[in-house]
């Protein structure tokens, strides 16, 4: 055993293989007990070693990363502080910026309160505008008889309503007297052929469509009444607030 080996596990196999020499010299094997306990001795020896020098590698290596890592968060430190301050708020505005011209304003509360403000300005919307329309043709056709115009749809279905609305602007057109609600046909063809005639109104309802239903389409009545209504606007018939 090496002298200065400071082990006390080695020491402890020395004395141990001294022992059994001096126990079997007597049988001539102490050369081959004290060379296999050498041999253990030198060979636990020679392993502690080489774990203390694989132990000791295993350190530097992790000292060294962590050095590393320390020196490579201490670069990314020095580099933010080195940046503008304004950096984060100018991309956050460029980024809220993009969204808004990609997908319109992100904020569904805005967008809202942006429609609110519309209305109360008084912009008029669909269903205001079907309202007036409504009343309007309420007002033309107040006082004929077997016509009360509630909606577009069954207020229009015994084509009553479209004679009085045309006879209001055109009475010379035909006698409204002679009309009656059973007769439906007839008053849808007196009715659209004299708007035509008169207004220059495009007959958009068919006769045979109007008989076949009990209750017309709402939209199809609103729709013709509108373009009723333009053509007679630009007779000079009706007066809007921009004439």
């Amino acid at each position: 055993v090496p002298a200065g080996d400071g082990s006390k596990t080695s020491r402890t196999t020395t004395m141990e293989s001294s022992y059994v020499k001096r126990s079997d010299s007597k049988n001539g094997n102490s050369t081959f007990v004290q060379t296999k306990s050498s041999y253990s001795s030198s060979s636990k020896k020679t392993g502690s070693i080489f774990d203390r020098e694989d132990e000791s590698a295993s350190r530097q290596s992790s000292l060294a990363a962590l050095e590393r890592r320390q020196a490579e968060k201490k670069k990314e430190l020095m580099k933010a502080q080195s940046l503008p301050k304004t950096s984060t708020s100018q991309a956050r505005k460029a980024m809220m910026e993009k969204l808004q011209k990609e997908g319109g304003s992100s904020n569904p509360a805005a967008s809202q309160t942006t429609v609110q403000r519309s209305s109360s300005f008084g912009v008029p919307n669909a269903n205001s505008i079907k309202q007036m329309l409504l009343d309007w043709c309420r007002a033309k056709t107040r006082g004929y008889e077997h016509v009360d115009i509630q909606n577009f749809s069954s207020s229009w279905s015994d084509g009553m309503a479209f004679c009085a609305l045309v006879h209001n602007f055109f009475p010379d057109a035909f006698d409204y007297s002679k009309l009656t609600p059973q007769n439906r046909r007839q008053n849808f063809e007196v009715a659209f052929s004299s708007a035509e005639k008169h207004a220059d109104c495009p007959q958009l309802l068919d006769v045979e469509d109007m008989v076949r239903m009990r209750e017309p389409d709402w939209k199809c009545v609103y729709t013709y009444i509108q373009e009723f209504y333009r053509c007679l606007v630009q007779k000079g018939l009706v007066k809007t607030k921009k004439s």
